[in-house]
């Protein structure tokens, strides 16, 4: 999963992206990356760590022009150290270079690489055959260019490109992430996440539809439809990656996240509870819709974050998914003592923080600890950006439900199942739920 943050016409176009990638912070921790345009040259910075830390004043000011493109990422493979693997991606195209940066993941990358025969690619990434195929292409109507690497790639493919006095968001016939375009008094700004609109004082403006390109320019913007739209729109993205502040594919994501809880409690409540506390923060709206009713304990949070450390799952290496476990949360010891605590978490993927929470609980002397899961089990390996790449990785392959809630140490562990999930969207048949029922859509 990554990030990605643009700016059009706007002056010191660097550091709006730079608070537009540390609004979307959350979805990416392990690169981030800057290109800026003056209208006649690119120029790039990056590093590995987070935005704050990546970008010094002397990196920002060597990022000259009104235009700029970010990326945030996380890897989804093993990454290179040979290589340059940050984005955005520079190439060539009508003799301009050009910078590309790109959310989701190819499916097909073998067969693309195998239209380059002998070509020395300069990174590992699937992002690179994108620009190498826009620089094969290369008919000078960018337009019809992009259309025809959209109907080589399969698998996930929104990205945005910066070129000169222009930006084009685009996303392929799936939608599977999400991609917005904000304006502001002086120009444009196109983000995953609509939440960092309001850092950089912009409205949203539109969802760059699937199957399309939007093009920005000085003058203003158009959309041109590249494909017929056939949505699958990645459901992940509500329960866990966005922010609660944002709306994506049409939907606010707090409302979802309190109905989500709802329903939770409705299939698997825990009567006489006394305590019903999220698993911080993604689950924390979960939570509170769970508690609403009452019958299942009350909405009180005992379990707190440390910001300081990163979100687990999207950590690079199990090894320090464990390490962090350990330090991110805190514990409110005089109101769990002697206490039945509901423990509301979105959901389960490999299953490395839920045992700890659980042991810690009773540690502090929980009378009863009762575990819910808002999102079916992930049963299946994403394709499509998530790093879940063998099945052998996820608790819910590797063990039953019940097997599950003995290793987790749990009174009672209940999932919400993927029919009452469903039943929470009207717009269900345009979601991606591949994870839990391995349907992928990109296969021939």
């Amino acid at each position: 999963m990554c990030g990605i943050f643009a700016a059009l016409n706007i002056p010191k176009a660097a550091e709006h992206v730079t608070i537009g990638l540390h609004a979307t912070q959350h979805r990416a921790r392990d690169y981030a990356g800057i290109a800026t345009s003056d209208g006649q040259h690119i120029y790039r910075e990056r590093g590995p760590g987070i935005v704050r830390q990546v970008f010094t004043r002397a990196m920002l000011d060597r990022l000259h022009g009104r235009d700029a493109l970010g990326h945030i990422r996380y890897p989804t493979v093993d990454d290179d150290p040979t290589r340059d693997n940050i984005q955005p991606v520079l190439g060539y195209y009508a003799g301009r270079e050009f910078a590309l940066a790109h959310n989701g993941n190819l499916t097909n990358v073998e067969e693309l690489r195998a239209m380059f025969p002998g070509a020395k690619l300069k990174t590992s990434l699937d992002t690179e055959m994108i620009v190498r195929l826009l620089e094969y292409f290369d008919s000078g109507d960018i337009e019809a260019d992009i259309r025809e690497v959209l109907r080589l790639v399969k698998g996930s493919c929104t990205f945005v490109m910066l070129l000169p006095n222009r930006i084009i968001a685009v996303r392929d016939k799936s939608g599977n992430r999400p991609l917005s375009i904000g304006k502001s008094d002086e120009g444009y700004y196109v983000s995953s996440e609509t939440c960092a609109f309001a850092n950089v004082h912009a409205e949203f403006l539109m969802d760059v539809p699937a199957g399309s390109m939007v093009v920005l320019e000085y003058g203003g913007y158009r959309t041109v439809e590249l494909a017929k739209a056939c949505e699958q729109n990645c459901r992940f993205e509500a329960i866990y990656f966005a922010h609660p502040g944002s709306r994506v594919f049409e939907e606010e994501v707090t409302p979802f996240r309190i109905a989500l809880g709802r329903a939770l409690e409705e299939f698997a409540p825990a009567i006489g509870a006394d305590i019903v506390t999220p698993i911080p923060d993604s689950s924390n709206m979960i939570a509170l819709g769970y508690g609403e009713g009452g019958r299942s304990g009350k909405f009180l949070p005992v379990i707190t974050r440390n910001h300081y450390v990163g979100r687990t799952f999207i950590a690079a290496t199990q090894a320090a998914r464990d390490v962090e476990v350990s330090r991110k949360f805190g514990f409110t010891e005089g109101l769990i003592r002697g206490k039945s605590i509901v423990v509301i978490d979105d959901s389960i993927v490999r299953g490395t923080t839920m045992p700890k929470i659980v042991r810690r609980l009773y540690e502090l002397r929980a009378k009863a600890v009762h575990v819910r899961i808002a999102c079916p089990p992930i049963l299946y390996s994403c394709h499509y950006g998530i790093n879940t790449p063998t099945r052998d990785e996820l608790a819910a392959v590797r063990y039953s439900r019940s097997e599950l809630e003995e290793l987790i140490g749990a009174d009672s562990l209940q999932y919400l199942p993927l029919t009452h999930l469903r039943e929470l969207s009207p717009r269900s048949e345009k979601l991606c739920y591949a994870c839990m029922d391995g349907k992928y859509w990109d296969r021939d």
